[in-house]
């Protein structure tokens, strides 16, 4: 097994990772080291961005959506206003029982109106395998809007995952992308689970009761978010 740290990994960051891969630390704790990962993709792309109003378009899955995303949208509003967000449920599931076909339909999904174009859409997800989950969210989106960068957005990705996901889309979209991560993973266990990864399944981890239960959740941000643009409307 072998860890390889990203540009972007600092010892803050380092900690927050060994506290996902600790086993023994409670939803409660993970759910912090979540949001404060998310805070540290914030602050990077305060950095990266360099448009003084931009338009950014953020998504996220259900169960990283009160966490890793949360932490992220927290930094950039510190300085932008045109924010748009969306949110997926998605069932992932293996077609004929192979291991290495993964599919993620879109069960339902939460989607913010925005203009067509957009600066910059930012995917985030607690950790990126197989990218089917990603593949198929960002497949959804881009029918919709037209961004001009894309940020693929995870604290740890497992060795090919970067390919895997261009692979799945035309030149003029995946050159578009860029990958932001502090760790990347090459082993996996008999279960697909990627060693040390994110300290197991991201649904139990984080006080779900399988992906059933964590399907059946609305997210504090979709129903806070909602019922603003229920106000202004």
């Amino acid at each position: 097994m072998s860890r390889h740290d990203s540009p972007y990994n600092t010892p803050h960051t380092q900690q927050l990772l060994d506290t996902l891969a600790d086993k023994q630390v409670s939803p409660t704790e993970y759910r912090q080291a979540m949001t404060s990962l998310g805070e540290s993709f914030g602050d990077i792309f305060l950095n990266k961005i360099t448009e003084n109003q931009p338009k950014i378009y953020l998504a996220s899955t259900v169960e990283d959506a009160d966490y890793l995303a949360k932490g992220v949208l927290s930094r950039l509003e510190t300085c932008y206003q045109d924010i748009s967000f969306a949110c997926f449920w998605n069932q992932r599931f293996s077609p004929f029982d192979i291991p290495d076909l993964q599919v993620a339909p879109i069960l339902k999904k939460y989607q913010e109106p925005t203009q067509a174009k957009v600066n910059y859409l930012i995917i985030v997800k607690s950790i990126i395998s197989g990218a089917c989950v990603v593949k198929t969210n960002l497949t959804n989106l881009i029918q919709k809007i037209e961004p001009e960068q894309i940020f693929v957005v995870a604290p740890v990705i497992y060795q090919g995952a970067e390919e895997k996901l261009k692979a799945e889309f035309e030149e003029d979209i995946y050159q578009k992308f860029q990958f932001f991560y502090f760790a990347r993973d090459d082993e996996r266990n008999k279960s697909g689970e990627v060693i040390p990864g994110i300290g197991g399944m991201v649904y139990e981890r984080l006080g779900f009761n399988g992906q059933t239960d964590k399907n059946k959740y609305v997210p504090e941000i979709v129903k806070t978010r909602r019922q603003k643009m229920l106000a202004r409307s």
